[in-house]
């Protein structure tokens, strides 16, 4: 090994070790004179120091692991994998603590010792989906008894849940092709096995469903074969027939139906489509700022669950935490967009005769009740053992409405030490 391979050796643990310590001095006390950054990061023009004081400061219990991967004459290549808690301003965001994961890449250029230049790079994208995560607004708990009624198989995934009309539910189970119903006192029988392929690792199957006031029932499918991906319809003898499909790149998932046998679907890639009952396709209904995920950044489903109530569909949008509604014009057009309330990163919610929402948040493992005002209250979360909640409803019984939660048990997003185990709730609201 010639002596400037030596030198190029020795100055790379030097290099592992301040970035290892995000010790900006140690690093500075490595530059000749003239260094040039020659990079653009996340913090705008390229200054490694400035980013590892940054670093050091936003995230000052940071997991930093540093990996040579070429030392040549005159180059050292280093990747550094970050991993950590987001305490402080970072990005000129201001979030929650969010634990958030950063890879980067280093080329440094090498003369006698000392380092001459640099290049970096980083994983903008990915980091600012963290950055920007939509984590729920904060609010006080509220006096809720949760009742845990049954439990499912581990691995299995309720999704869709709705009222059956007598006192029961009806539930799908995501990329599966049953619709499970649970009688009042619990008892659990397939209502349905559907004429379709599903397959969880290759997400084909049932995502959600819905129930018209005439008592036909709706589906979401989501499937590789274009003619099967989009709206099902089923009949009360348990036969099920494709309505209308949708395109490939569309995510069908919260439906309902209006008083006038409209379905409307909330597609989670970034629109909300409409199927009238004279119709053969369906159309885009809504598709404004306040609908679509964001752009580039955009790290959970756009348009999730999807309820009409009177004569608006509200919709959960997840990746910016919105809750919003849509009027339902005269003649089936939509109106203006409205936002309702921020921080309710929602999956599927329930809402009741004063017209609040109770909001299930998934991965956040809360419920959440939502008002014109905003997120009011959180009703339960993983200290009652909601953990991965999916779907609410109401379900009406000779004593009122009561409120169901269903759960995937951390499937999605695991708790550490707990046992995985999808649930179904009762919540008595006080």
């Amino acid at each position: 090994m010639n002596a400037q391979a030596q030198s190029s050796d020795g100055i790379a643990g030097q290099i592992s070790a301040a970035l290892a310590n995000n010790d900006a001095d140690a690093l500075s006390a490595l530059f000749a004179e003239g260094y040039v950054d020659q990079s653009k990061d996340f913090l705008g023009d390229g200054d490694l120091l400035r980013q590892l004081n940054e670093l050091a400061s936003a995230m000052p219990d940071a997991r930093v692991e540093p990996t040579v991967l070429e030392t040549t004459d005159g180059v050292i290549a280093v990747s550094r994998k970050i991993s950590g808690v987001v305490q402080r301003d970072f990005m000129g965001y201001n979030p929650p603590p969010v634990p958030v994961h950063i890879e980067t890449m280093d080329f440094f250029t090498v003369d006698n010792g000392q380092i001459t230049s640099r290049r970096g790079l980083i994983d903008k994208i990915g980091l600012l989906r963290q950055l920007t995560t939509p984590f729920p607004a904060n609010a006080p708990s509220a006096s809720a008894t949760v009742h845990e009624v049954m439990r499912f198989n581990s691995g299995e995934f309720p999704e869709g849940l709705i009222d059956d009309g007598k006192g029961g539910l009806l539930l799908t189970m995501l990329f599966d092709n049953k619709i499970l119903s649970i009688a009042p006192d619990n008892d659990v029988e397939v209502f349905a096995d559907l004429p379709f392929a599903s397959d969880p690792k290759s997400q084909q199957g049932t995502m959600c469903i819905a129930k018209s006031k005439g008592g036909v029932i709706y589906l979401t499918v989501h499937s590789r074969t274009p003619e099967h991906h989009g709206l099902w319809r089923l009949d009360e003898d348990g036969s099920a027939r494709v309505v209308a499909a949708m395109p490939q790149d569309a995510i069908p998932n919260g439906l309902d139906i209006d008083d006038q046998g409209r379905v409307y679907i909330a597609d989670s890639s970034g629109a909300v489509w409409q199927w009238r009952p004279d119709a053969s396709e369906l159309t885009i209904w809504a598709a404004d700022d306040l609908v679509r995920r964001r752009p580039y950044i955009g790290n959970f489903p756009g348009p999730n669950g999807l309820k009409v109530n009177k004569n608006y569909v509200y919709v959960t949008v997840s990746d910016t935490g919105a809750f919003i509604r849509i009027p339902i014009r005269k003649n089936g057009d939509a109106g203006d967009t409205e936002l309702i309330a921020h921080g309710a990163p929602g999956d599927d919610f329930a809402i009741d005769s004063n017209g609040d929402a109770y909001v299930t948040t998934h991965p956040f493992n809360s419920l959440l009740k939502v008002t014109e005002r905003g997120v009011e209250e959180i009703v339960a979360d993983h200290e009652d053992g909601v953990i991965g909640p999916t779907s609410a409803a109401f379900v009406e019984t000779a004593n009122g409405p009561v409120l169901y939660v269903v759960t995937d048990g951390g499937l999605y997003a695991p708790l550490p030490g707990v046992e995985i185990v999808p649930k179904l709730f009762r919540i008595d609201i006080d």
